[in-house]
Protein backbone atom coordinates (compact mmCIF):
# COMPACT_ATOMS: atom_id res chain seq x y z
CA UNK A 1 0.00 0.00 0.00
CA UNK A 2 3.26 2.16 0.79
CA UNK A 3 4.49 1.99 -2.43
CA UNK A 4 1.17 2.47 -4.06
CA UNK A 5 0.73 5.88 -2.48
CA UNK A 6 4.34 6.43 -3.15
CA UNK A 7 4.00 5.92 -6.70
CA UNK A 8 0.86 7.85 -6.74
CA UNK A 9 2.33 10.94 -5.00
CA UNK A 10 5.36 10.67 -7.64
CA UNK A 11 3.11 10.88 -10.51
CA UNK A 12 1.22 13.77 -9.56
CA UNK A 13 4.44 15.62 -8.69
CA UNK A 14 5.72 15.24 -12.07
CA UNK A 15 3.01 15.98 -13.94
CA UNK A 16 2.14 19.05 -11.68
CA UNK A 17 5.79 19.97 -12.63
CA UNK A 18 5.21 19.22 -16.33
CA UNK A 19 1.86 21.77 -16.26
CA UNK A 20 4.21 24.25 -14.25
CA UNK A 21 7.27 24.28 -16.66
CA UNK A 22 4.64 24.31 -19.73
CA UNK A 23 2.81 27.26 -18.73
CA UNK A 24 6.68 28.89 -17.88
CA UNK A 25 7.43 27.90 -21.36
CA UNK A 26 4.67 28.89 -23.21
CA UNK A 27 4.64 32.61 -21.56
CA UNK A 28 8.62 32.73 -22.42
CA UNK A 29 7.42 31.79 -25.85
CA UNK A 30 5.08 34.38 -25.86
CA UNK A 31 7.26 36.94 -24.40
CA UNK A 32 10.52 36.57 -27.21
CA UNK A 33 7.37 37.12 -29.67
CA UNK A 34 6.62 40.65 -28.39
CA UNK A 35 8.63 43.18 -30.16
CA UNK A 36 9.87 46.12 -28.38
CA UNK A 37 10.57 49.67 -29.46
CA UNK A 38 14.43 50.47 -29.68
CA UNK A 39 16.59 52.29 -27.37
CA UNK A 40 16.42 56.30 -28.32
CA UNK A 41 19.92 57.59 -29.01
CA UNK A 42 20.17 58.72 -25.93
CA UNK A 43 18.30 58.12 -22.08
CA UNK A 44 19.47 57.92 -18.51
CA UNK A 45 19.61 54.42 -16.89
CA UNK A 46 17.16 54.07 -14.26
CA UNK A 47 18.06 51.44 -11.44
CA UNK A 48 16.37 51.00 -8.66
CA UNK A 49 18.38 48.54 -6.00
CA UNK A 50 16.22 46.47 -3.77
CA UNK A 51 17.33 44.30 -0.84
CA UNK A 52 19.12 41.28 -0.72
CA UNK A 53 21.50 41.81 -3.20
CA UNK A 54 23.77 38.10 -3.15
CA UNK A 55 27.45 38.29 -4.40
CA UNK A 56 26.54 36.16 -7.55
CA UNK A 57 23.11 35.05 -8.82
CA UNK A 58 21.73 32.20 -7.40
CA UNK A 59 19.18 30.32 -9.77
CA UNK A 60 15.50 30.13 -8.45
CA UNK A 61 13.39 27.22 -9.50
CA UNK A 62 13.40 26.67 -13.04
CA UNK A 63 15.80 29.51 -14.04
CA UNK A 64 16.53 28.12 -17.17
CA UNK A 65 13.21 27.80 -18.12
CA UNK A 66 12.19 31.33 -17.29
CA UNK A 67 15.37 33.54 -18.64
CA UNK A 68 17.24 34.77 -15.90
CA UNK A 69 18.18 34.66 -11.96
CA UNK A 70 17.67 37.20 -9.61
CA UNK A 71 20.06 40.36 -9.85
CA UNK A 72 23.29 40.34 -7.53
CA UNK A 73 26.04 42.65 -6.78
CA UNK A 74 28.28 41.21 -9.38
CA UNK A 75 24.95 41.68 -12.06
CA UNK A 76 24.57 45.50 -11.07
CA UNK A 77 28.73 46.04 -11.44
CA UNK A 78 28.49 44.34 -15.08
CA UNK A 79 25.93 46.75 -15.64
CA UNK A 80 27.44 49.98 -14.58
CA UNK A 81 30.26 48.79 -16.38
CA UNK A 82 28.27 48.44 -19.70
CA UNK A 83 26.59 50.99 -19.31
CA UNK A 84 29.82 52.91 -18.89
CA UNK A 85 30.99 51.57 -22.64
CA UNK A 86 27.63 52.77 -23.94
CA UNK A 87 27.31 56.44 -25.62
CA UNK A 88 23.48 56.01 -25.54
CA UNK A 89 23.44 56.59 -21.80
CA UNK A 90 24.17 60.10 -20.03
CA UNK A 91 23.66 59.58 -17.18
CA UNK A 92 22.01 56.98 -13.86
CA UNK A 93 19.14 57.47 -11.95
CA UNK A 94 19.92 55.76 -8.79
CA UNK A 95 16.43 54.86 -6.42
CA UNK A 96 18.02 53.78 -2.87
CA UNK A 97 14.75 53.71 -1.21
CA UNK A 98 14.39 49.68 -0.69
CA UNK A 99 17.76 49.22 -0.96
CA UNK A 100 19.59 47.53 1.48
CA UNK A 101 24.20 47.03 1.30
CA UNK A 102 26.73 46.08 3.90
CA UNK A 103 29.32 48.21 4.00
CA UNK A 104 32.12 46.84 1.61
CA UNK A 105 28.86 46.13 -0.70
CA UNK A 106 28.40 49.98 -0.61
CA UNK A 107 32.29 50.68 -0.93
CA UNK A 108 32.03 48.22 -4.35
CA UNK A 109 28.51 50.15 -6.03
CA UNK A 110 30.29 53.30 -4.75
CA UNK A 111 33.10 52.53 -6.98
CA UNK A 112 31.32 51.37 -9.35
CA UNK A 113 29.62 54.63 -9.37
CA UNK A 114 32.90 56.57 -9.56
CA UNK A 115 33.63 54.42 -12.62
CA UNK A 116 30.83 54.80 -14.56
CA UNK A 117 30.81 58.74 -13.72
CA UNK A 118 34.77 58.96 -15.06
CA UNK A 119 33.62 58.90 -18.98
CA UNK A 120 31.43 61.77 -18.28
CA UNK A 121 28.13 60.12 -17.71
CA UNK A 122 26.15 61.82 -14.27
CA UNK A 123 24.63 60.10 -11.10
CA UNK A 124 22.16 61.19 -9.28
CA UNK A 125 20.80 59.38 -6.14
CA UNK A 126 17.32 59.33 -4.82
CA UNK A 127 15.65 57.91 -1.42
CA UNK A 128 11.98 58.65 -0.11
CA UNK A 129 14.30 58.21 3.36
CA UNK A 130 17.45 56.98 4.50
CA UNK A 131 16.59 55.12 8.21
CA UNK A 132 17.11 52.08 9.97
CA UNK A 133 19.97 49.65 10.39
CA UNK A 134 22.19 50.04 7.62
CA UNK A 135 21.10 53.87 6.43
CA UNK A 136 24.64 54.89 6.97
CA UNK A 137 26.18 52.30 4.27
CA UNK A 138 23.38 53.60 2.26
CA UNK A 139 24.40 57.09 2.48
CA UNK A 140 27.51 56.16 2.27
CA UNK A 141 27.06 54.88 -1.42
CA UNK A 142 24.84 57.77 -2.37
CA UNK A 143 27.41 60.34 -1.88
CA UNK A 144 29.31 58.68 -4.88
CA UNK A 145 26.71 60.29 -6.90
CA UNK A 146 27.00 63.82 -7.97
CA UNK A 147 23.51 64.77 -6.64
CA UNK A 148 21.58 63.20 -3.51
CA UNK A 149 17.80 64.00 -3.46
CA UNK A 150 15.75 62.99 -0.49
CA UNK A 151 12.07 63.31 0.06
CA UNK A 152 10.93 66.14 1.89
CA UNK A 153 9.31 64.31 4.60
CA UNK A 154 12.48 61.40 4.71
CA UNK A 155 15.06 60.66 7.09
CA UNK A 156 19.06 61.02 6.72
CA UNK A 157 19.50 58.52 9.83
CA UNK A 158 23.44 57.92 9.97
CA UNK A 159 23.42 57.82 13.46
CA UNK A 160 26.82 55.94 13.28
CA UNK A 161 27.57 51.96 14.05
CA UNK A 162 27.09 49.96 16.90
CA UNK A 163 27.78 46.35 17.93
CA UNK A 164 25.21 45.10 20.20
CA UNK A 165 25.05 41.40 21.48
CA UNK A 166 22.94 39.86 24.13
CA UNK A 167 25.13 37.63 26.83
CA UNK A 168 23.21 34.93 28.41
CA UNK A 169 25.62 33.27 30.36
CA UNK A 170 24.15 34.47 33.63
CA UNK A 171 20.66 33.35 32.39
CA UNK A 172 21.80 30.00 31.36
CA UNK A 173 23.56 29.68 34.34
CA UNK A 174 20.10 30.56 36.22
CA UNK A 175 18.58 27.91 34.47
CA UNK A 176 21.24 25.22 35.06
CA UNK A 177 22.37 25.06 31.55
CA UNK A 178 26.07 24.94 30.89
CA UNK A 179 27.59 26.32 27.95
CA UNK A 180 31.11 24.80 27.87
CA UNK A 181 33.29 26.13 24.87
CA UNK A 182 36.54 26.19 23.95
CA UNK A 183 38.29 28.97 22.45
CA UNK A 184 41.73 30.06 20.98
CA UNK A 185 42.09 32.39 22.02
CA UNK A 186 41.04 35.46 24.29
CA UNK A 187 39.73 37.32 21.62
CA UNK A 188 37.44 34.66 19.69
CA UNK A 189 34.23 35.99 20.85
CA UNK A 190 32.05 34.02 18.52
CA UNK A 191 30.68 32.07 21.64
CA UNK A 192 30.92 34.38 24.79
CA UNK A 193 27.57 35.36 24.16
CA UNK A 194 26.51 32.10 25.67
CA UNK A 195 29.32 31.35 27.99
CA UNK A 196 29.48 35.16 29.56
CA UNK A 197 27.23 37.77 31.37
CA UNK A 198 29.01 40.70 29.45
CA UNK A 199 31.27 41.26 26.75
CA UNK A 200 34.60 40.05 28.16
CA UNK A 201 37.48 42.83 28.33
CA UNK A 202 40.05 41.49 25.12
CA UNK A 203 36.56 40.98 22.97
CA UNK A 204 35.63 44.34 23.93
CA UNK A 205 39.33 46.12 23.04
CA UNK A 206 38.93 44.65 19.83
CA UNK A 207 35.62 45.56 19.04
CA UNK A 208 36.04 49.17 19.55
CA UNK A 209 38.94 48.85 17.61
CA UNK A 210 36.91 47.62 14.91
CA UNK A 211 34.53 49.93 15.01
CA UNK A 212 36.59 52.83 15.19
CA UNK A 213 38.16 51.69 12.44
CA UNK A 214 34.91 51.21 10.49
CA UNK A 215 33.58 54.72 11.52
CA UNK A 216 36.29 56.31 10.51
CA UNK A 217 36.80 55.03 7.11
CA UNK A 218 32.72 55.96 6.19
CA UNK A 219 32.83 59.42 7.76
CA UNK A 220 36.03 60.63 5.97
CA UNK A 221 34.79 59.49 2.64
CA UNK A 222 31.33 61.47 3.35
CA UNK A 223 32.93 64.41 4.48
CA UNK A 224 35.71 64.64 1.23
CA UNK A 225 32.64 63.73 -1.46
CA UNK A 226 30.27 66.36 0.56
CA UNK A 227 33.12 68.82 0.99
CA UNK A 228 32.59 69.12 4.71
CA UNK A 229 35.34 69.03 7.61
CA UNK A 230 35.31 65.83 9.22
CA UNK A 231 34.40 67.22 12.55
CA UNK A 232 31.39 68.57 10.72
CA UNK A 233 30.71 65.32 9.55
CA UNK A 234 31.36 63.98 13.17
CA UNK A 235 28.86 66.27 14.79
CA UNK A 236 25.73 65.88 12.33
CA UNK A 237 26.45 61.91 12.66
CA UNK A 238 26.40 62.92 16.23
CA UNK A 239 22.85 64.71 15.73
CA UNK A 240 20.93 62.31 13.65
CA UNK A 241 18.64 61.36 12.66
CA UNK A 242 17.91 64.45 10.70
CA UNK A 243 15.18 65.77 8.42
CA UNK A 244 15.28 66.15 5.07
CA UNK A 245 15.25 69.88 5.43
CA UNK A 246 18.16 69.48 7.59
CA UNK A 247 20.31 67.15 5.90
CA UNK A 248 20.04 69.68 3.10
CA UNK A 249 20.55 72.83 5.05
CA UNK A 250 24.00 71.10 6.14
CA UNK A 251 24.48 70.33 2.95
CA UNK A 252 24.41 65.84 2.97
CA UNK A 253 21.89 66.10 0.21
CA UNK A 254 21.20 68.60 -2.46
CA UNK A 255 17.69 68.94 -2.89
CA UNK A 256 14.21 67.83 -1.25
CA UNK A 257 12.72 66.09 -3.90
CA UNK A 258 9.61 63.82 -4.39
CA UNK A 259 10.76 60.52 -6.43
CA UNK A 260 8.91 62.09 -9.87
CA UNK A 261 10.64 65.65 -9.56
CA UNK A 262 14.12 63.80 -8.69
CA UNK A 263 13.83 61.58 -12.07
CA UNK A 264 12.65 64.90 -14.36
CA UNK A 265 16.02 66.81 -13.15
CA UNK A 266 17.39 63.59 -13.98
CA UNK A 267 15.82 63.65 -17.45
CA UNK A 268 16.88 67.47 -17.70
CA UNK A 269 20.62 67.19 -16.88
CA UNK A 270 20.25 64.84 -20.26
CA UNK A 271 18.71 67.62 -22.00
CA UNK A 272 14.69 65.98 -21.64
CA UNK A 273 16.28 61.83 -22.63
CA UNK A 274 13.85 59.60 -21.33
CA UNK A 275 14.49 57.43 -18.72
CA UNK A 276 15.18 53.27 -19.37
CA UNK A 277 14.95 50.65 -16.87
CA UNK A 278 17.63 48.13 -16.56
CA UNK A 279 16.01 45.24 -17.21
CA UNK A 280 14.53 47.07 -20.52
CA UNK A 281 18.23 48.30 -21.49
CA UNK A 282 19.93 44.57 -20.62
CA UNK A 283 17.22 43.31 -23.29
CA UNK A 284 18.96 44.83 -25.58
CA UNK A 285 21.52 43.79 -28.74
CA UNK A 286 24.56 45.30 -26.85
CA UNK A 287 26.88 44.27 -29.44
CA UNK A 288 29.61 46.12 -28.18
CA UNK A 289 30.38 43.72 -25.47
CA UNK A 290 31.24 40.51 -25.09
CA UNK A 291 32.73 39.99 -28.42
CA UNK A 292 35.09 36.60 -29.22
CA UNK A 293 38.20 38.24 -28.33
CA UNK A 294 36.61 38.48 -24.85
CA UNK A 295 39.00 36.93 -21.64
CA UNK A 296 36.84 35.92 -19.13
CA UNK A 297 37.36 35.72 -15.68
CA UNK A 298 35.09 33.41 -13.29
CA UNK A 299 34.07 34.91 -10.01
CA UNK A 300 32.84 32.19 -7.76
CA UNK A 301 31.36 33.17 -4.37
CA UNK A 302 31.94 32.09 -1.07
CA UNK A 303 28.92 33.51 0.54
CA UNK A 304 27.54 32.39 3.82
CA UNK A 305 28.12 29.67 7.01
CA UNK A 306 31.14 27.45 5.13
CA UNK A 307 29.83 23.77 5.43
CA UNK A 308 30.80 20.69 4.49
CA UNK A 309 28.67 18.66 1.34
CA UNK A 310 26.64 20.00 -1.27
CA UNK A 311 24.26 23.32 -1.00
CA UNK A 312 20.89 22.53 -0.87
CA UNK A 313 19.44 22.68 -4.55
CA UNK A 314 16.04 24.93 -3.47
CA UNK A 315 17.96 26.79 0.05
CA UNK A 316 16.11 30.20 1.01
CA UNK A 317 19.74 31.02 1.89
CA UNK A 318 22.94 31.18 0.55
CA UNK A 319 25.35 28.41 1.37
CA UNK A 320 28.95 28.43 1.01
CA UNK A 321 28.97 24.26 0.51
CA UNK A 322 32.42 22.98 0.09
CA UNK A 323 31.62 20.29 -2.87
CA UNK A 324 29.12 23.00 -4.79
CA UNK A 325 32.33 25.50 -4.48
CA UNK A 326 34.78 22.82 -5.92
CA UNK A 327 32.40 21.68 -8.73
CA UNK A 328 32.26 25.60 -9.58
CA UNK A 329 36.53 25.53 -9.24
CA UNK A 330 36.38 22.59 -11.43
CA UNK A 331 33.98 23.82 -14.17
CA UNK A 332 36.38 27.32 -14.09
CA UNK A 333 39.47 24.81 -14.63
CA UNK A 334 38.22 23.14 -17.20
CA UNK A 335 36.50 26.14 -19.07
CA UNK A 336 39.17 27.28 -22.00
CA UNK A 337 37.91 30.54 -21.84
CA UNK A 338 38.81 31.46 -18.10
CA UNK A 339 42.25 32.75 -17.75
CA UNK A 340 41.58 33.38 -13.88
CA UNK A 341 39.05 32.79 -11.16
CA UNK A 342 38.19 35.88 -8.77
CA UNK A 343 37.05 34.13 -5.06
CA UNK A 344 34.89 35.88 -3.83
CA UNK A 345 34.91 35.80 -0.26
CA UNK A 346 31.20 37.14 2.13
CA UNK A 347 31.17 34.37 4.92
CA UNK A 348 31.88 34.30 9.10
CA UNK A 349 33.11 30.79 8.56
CA UNK A 350 32.20 27.64 9.89
CA UNK A 351 33.57 24.18 9.15
CA UNK A 352 37.34 24.29 9.10
CA UNK A 353 37.52 20.68 7.03
CA UNK A 354 34.89 22.45 4.38
CA UNK A 355 37.31 25.44 4.37
CA UNK A 356 40.40 23.01 3.89
CA UNK A 357 38.31 21.14 0.80
CA UNK A 358 37.97 24.56 -0.71
CA UNK A 359 41.64 25.67 -0.28
CA UNK A 360 42.73 22.34 -1.79
CA UNK A 361 40.65 23.13 -5.00
CA UNK A 362 42.31 26.45 -5.55
CA UNK A 363 45.62 25.12 -5.01
CA UNK A 364 44.68 22.71 -7.68
CA UNK A 365 43.61 25.29 -10.08
CA UNK A 366 46.43 27.14 -9.11
CA UNK A 367 49.14 24.46 -10.23
CA UNK A 368 47.11 24.30 -13.45
CA UNK A 369 48.66 27.36 -13.94
CA UNK A 370 45.07 29.24 -13.60
CA UNK A 371 45.23 32.57 -11.04
CA UNK A 372 43.40 32.96 -8.24
CA UNK A 373 42.55 36.49 -6.84
CA UNK A 374 40.28 36.25 -3.39
CA UNK A 375 38.67 40.02 -3.36
CA UNK A 376 36.79 39.76 -0.03
CA UNK A 377 33.14 41.59 0.81
CA UNK A 378 31.56 42.57 3.85
CA UNK A 379 33.28 39.74 5.71
CA UNK A 380 35.82 37.12 5.45
CA UNK A 381 36.58 35.62 8.87
CA UNK A 382 38.04 32.06 10.06
CA UNK A 383 36.94 29.97 7.52
CA UNK A 384 35.90 32.52 5.26
CA UNK A 385 39.73 33.92 5.98
CA UNK A 386 41.26 30.38 5.80
CA UNK A 387 39.81 29.72 2.06
CA UNK A 388 42.37 32.80 0.94
CA UNK A 389 45.61 31.43 1.87
CA UNK A 390 46.40 30.28 -1.69
CA UNK A 391 45.58 32.97 -3.49
CA UNK A 392 48.04 35.28 -5.89
CA UNK A 393 46.41 38.20 -4.31
CA UNK A 394 43.87 39.20 -1.46
CA UNK A 395 41.96 42.25 -2.05
CA UNK A 396 39.74 43.90 0.73
CA UNK A 397 37.39 46.88 1.48
CA UNK A 398 38.88 48.97 4.06
CA UNK A 399 35.23 47.93 5.71
CA UNK A 400 35.32 44.05 5.44
CA UNK A 401 35.55 42.50 8.45
CA UNK A 402 38.16 40.19 8.18
CA UNK A 403 40.83 37.52 9.92
CA UNK A 404 39.11 36.21 13.48
CA UNK A 405 42.19 33.47 13.03
CA UNK A 406 41.12 31.01 15.23
CA UNK A 407 39.11 28.15 16.80
CA UNK A 408 35.78 27.67 18.89
CA UNK A 409 34.15 24.51 19.97
CA UNK A 410 32.33 23.04 22.74
CA UNK A 411 29.02 22.19 23.57
CA UNK A 412 25.90 23.50 25.66
CA UNK A 413 25.23 20.68 28.89
CA UNK A 414 21.80 20.87 30.06
CA UNK A 415 22.54 17.78 32.43
CA UNK A 416 21.68 20.19 35.80
CA UNK A 417 18.25 21.69 33.94
CA UNK A 418 17.19 18.21 33.19
CA UNK A 419 18.10 17.04 36.83
CA UNK A 420 16.04 20.83 38.12
CA UNK A 421 13.29 19.17 36.27
CA UNK A 422 13.55 15.38 37.40
CA UNK A 423 14.60 14.45 33.73
CA UNK A 424 16.88 11.40 33.62
CA UNK A 425 18.87 10.81 30.96
CA UNK A 426 20.12 7.35 30.07
CA UNK A 427 22.34 5.69 27.38
CA UNK A 428 24.56 2.49 26.93
CA UNK A 429 28.40 2.91 24.21
CA UNK A 430 30.72 1.03 22.71
CA UNK A 431 33.95 3.53 22.95
CA UNK A 432 34.98 5.89 26.14
CA UNK A 433 34.23 9.30 24.18
CA UNK A 434 31.03 8.11 22.16
CA UNK A 435 29.02 10.36 24.10
CA UNK A 436 31.63 12.95 24.28
CA UNK A 437 29.36 15.72 22.47
CA UNK A 438 25.61 14.46 24.28
CA UNK A 439 23.90 17.65 25.41
CA UNK A 440 22.88 15.75 28.53
CA UNK A 441 26.28 15.97 30.27
CA UNK A 442 29.48 17.95 31.01
CA UNK A 443 32.51 16.99 29.35
CA UNK A 444 34.85 14.45 31.19
CA UNK A 445 38.14 15.32 32.36
CA UNK A 446 39.36 13.32 29.70
CA UNK A 447 37.04 14.09 27.03
CA UNK A 448 37.76 18.34 28.08
CA UNK A 449 41.59 17.39 27.63
CA UNK A 450 41.03 15.79 24.13
CA UNK A 451 39.05 18.37 22.91
CA UNK A 452 41.52 21.34 24.39
CA UNK A 453 44.13 19.26 22.02
CA UNK A 454 42.20 19.27 19.02
CA UNK A 455 41.55 23.01 19.07
CA UNK A 456 45.39 23.37 19.67
CA UNK A 457 46.48 21.42 16.52
CA UNK A 458 43.39 23.17 14.66
CA UNK A 459 44.72 26.57 15.90
CA UNK A 460 48.82 25.29 15.12
CA UNK A 461 47.52 24.72 11.69
CA UNK A 462 45.70 27.84 11.02
CA UNK A 463 48.26 30.42 12.29
CA UNK A 464 51.22 28.02 10.51
CA UNK A 465 49.69 28.43 7.18
CA UNK A 466 48.79 31.98 7.61
CA UNK A 467 51.94 32.41 8.80
CA UNK A 468 53.20 30.96 5.38
CA UNK A 469 50.73 32.40 2.99
CA UNK A 470 51.47 35.74 4.67
CA UNK A 471 55.41 35.58 5.55
CA UNK A 472 54.89 36.43 9.10
CA UNK A 473 56.99 35.99 12.10
CA UNK A 474 56.06 34.26 15.03
CA UNK A 475 55.36 37.59 17.01
CA UNK A 476 53.38 39.04 14.12
CA UNK A 477 51.19 36.30 13.53
CA UNK A 478 50.59 36.29 17.24
CA UNK A 479 49.66 39.76 17.08
CA UNK A 480 47.31 38.68 13.89
CA UNK A 481 46.08 36.15 15.68
CA UNK A 482 44.53 34.81 18.85
CA UNK A 483 40.70 35.20 17.20
CA UNK A 484 40.92 39.10 16.73
CA UNK A 485 38.72 40.36 13.91
CA UNK A 486 39.90 43.50 11.31
CA UNK A 487 38.92 45.94 9.29
CA UNK A 488 39.72 45.25 6.02
CA UNK A 489 42.12 48.52 6.41
CA UNK A 490 44.13 47.71 9.73
CA UNK A 491 43.93 43.39 7.97
CA UNK A 492 45.98 45.31 5.09
CA UNK A 493 48.46 46.73 7.51
CA UNK A 494 49.36 44.03 9.41
CA UNK A 495 49.69 42.17 5.94
CA UNK A 496 46.62 40.09 6.15
CA UNK A 497 45.41 41.37 2.88
CA UNK A 498 47.53 42.62 0.06
CA UNK A 499 45.40 45.53 -1.73
CA UNK A 500 42.54 47.39 -0.56
CA UNK A 501 39.75 47.37 -3.63
CA UNK A 502 37.04 45.27 -5.23
CA UNK A 503 36.10 43.67 -8.44
CA UNK A 504 38.26 46.67 -10.27
CA UNK A 505 41.66 45.56 -8.63
CA UNK A 506 40.97 41.95 -8.35
CA UNK A 507 40.11 42.31 -11.96
CA UNK A 508 43.79 43.87 -12.41
CA UNK A 509 45.24 41.67 -10.45
CA UNK A 510 43.91 38.81 -12.35
CA UNK A 511 45.02 40.29 -15.44
CA UNK A 512 48.22 40.99 -14.63
CA UNK A 513 49.24 37.16 -13.53
CA UNK A 514 47.19 35.68 -16.37
CA UNK A 515 49.29 37.88 -18.35
CA UNK A 516 46.14 39.29 -20.42
CA UNK A 517 47.03 41.94 -23.18
CA UNK A 518 46.13 45.10 -22.11
CA UNK A 519 44.33 45.43 -25.38
CA UNK A 520 42.21 42.24 -24.86
CA UNK A 521 39.11 43.40 -22.82
CA UNK A 522 37.69 41.16 -20.11
CA UNK A 523 34.65 39.81 -18.88
CA UNK A 524 33.82 38.56 -14.81
CA UNK A 525 31.26 35.53 -15.34
CA UNK A 526 29.60 33.82 -12.15
CA UNK A 527 30.31 30.09 -11.76
CA UNK A 528 28.71 27.82 -11.81
CA UNK A 529 27.58 29.39 -14.92
CA UNK A 530 24.40 27.01 -14.98
CA UNK A 531 22.05 24.88 -12.70
CA UNK A 532 19.05 22.76 -13.66
CA UNK A 533 16.65 22.84 -11.43
CA UNK A 534 14.18 20.71 -13.10
CA UNK A 535 16.84 18.09 -12.98
CA UNK A 536 17.78 18.04 -9.49
CA UNK A 537 13.60 17.55 -8.86
CA UNK A 538 13.58 14.42 -10.66
CA UNK A 539 16.60 13.20 -9.67
CA UNK A 540 15.11 13.48 -6.10
CA UNK A 541 11.94 11.32 -6.91
CA UNK A 542 14.19 8.93 -8.69
CA UNK A 543 16.25 8.46 -5.36
CA UNK A 544 12.83 7.98 -3.82
CA UNK A 545 13.56 11.16 -1.37
CA UNK A 546 10.18 11.43 -0.96
CA UNK A 547 10.26 13.66 1.98
CA UNK A 548 13.27 15.71 0.56
CA UNK A 549 11.18 15.74 -3.06
CA UNK A 550 7.87 17.00 -1.49
CA UNK A 551 9.89 20.00 0.74
CA UNK A 552 11.66 20.83 -2.79
CA UNK A 553 7.98 20.69 -4.67
CA UNK A 554 7.29 23.12 -1.92
CA UNK A 555 9.89 25.28 -2.73
CA UNK A 556 9.52 25.02 -6.45
CA UNK A 557 5.81 27.18 -5.74
CA UNK A 558 7.78 30.22 -4.80
CA UNK A 559 8.38 30.50 -8.54
CA UNK A 560 4.99 32.33 -8.77
CA UNK A 561 7.07 34.89 -6.87
CA UNK A 562 9.21 35.43 -9.64
CA UNK A 563 7.21 35.81 -12.73
CA UNK A 564 7.65 39.13 -12.89
CA UNK A 565 11.03 38.52 -14.09
CA UNK A 566 9.75 38.17 -17.69
CA UNK A 567 8.75 42.27 -17.29
CA UNK A 568 11.23 43.72 -15.29
CA UNK A 569 14.57 41.95 -13.87
CA UNK A 570 15.54 44.47 -10.96
CA UNK A 571 11.63 44.74 -9.64
CA UNK A 572 11.54 41.72 -7.41
CA UNK A 573 12.69 40.22 -4.37
CA UNK A 574 16.79 38.75 -4.66
CA UNK A 575 15.83 36.43 -2.53
CA UNK A 576 17.13 36.14 1.42
CA UNK A 577 20.40 37.54 2.09
CA UNK A 578 22.92 36.35 4.71
CA UNK A 579 23.83 39.17 7.18
CA UNK A 580 26.58 37.06 8.76
CA UNK A 581 28.96 38.76 10.45
CA UNK A 582 31.43 38.13 12.93
CA UNK A 583 30.97 39.85 15.62
CA UNK A 584 26.97 40.72 14.97
CA UNK A 585 27.54 44.14 13.45
CA UNK A 586 24.26 46.50 13.57
CA UNK A 587 25.53 49.17 10.99
CA UNK A 588 22.89 52.48 11.56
Amino acid sequence: MMRFLKGLLITFGILFIALLVGGIVGLRFLAEQWEEEPLPDRFVLSLSLKPGLNETSEPFPFAAYIGGPSPSLLDVINLLRTAGEDERVRGLFLDLSEASVGPAEAQELRAALSRFRSGGRFVHAYADSLEGNGAIALYHLATGAEKISLQPSGLLDIRGIELTTPYLGEALESLKINADFRTRHEYKGAMTPLTDGAMPAPVRENYRRLVDSLYAGIAADIATARRLSPSTVNALIDTAPLTAAEAKSNGLVDETRYRDEAADAARAKAQGADLVGAARYLRDDLDFINGEDTARIAVIAVEGPIMRGRAEPFSRSRQAAAESITDAIKQAREDKRVKAIILRVNSPGGSYTASDTILHALSKARADGLPVVVSMSDVAASGGYFVALDADHVVAHPTTITGSIGVVSGKVDFSGFLTEHGIRTDSVNAGRNAGMFSPARPFSDAEGRRLDEVLDTIYADFTGKVAAARRLGPAEIDAAARGRVWSGQDAKRIGLVDVLGGYAEAEGLSRDAAGIAPEKPTELVAYPTDRDSLKEFLGALEAGELSEAATRLEALLTILRYSDVLVTMFNGAGGDRIKAAAPPLTVR
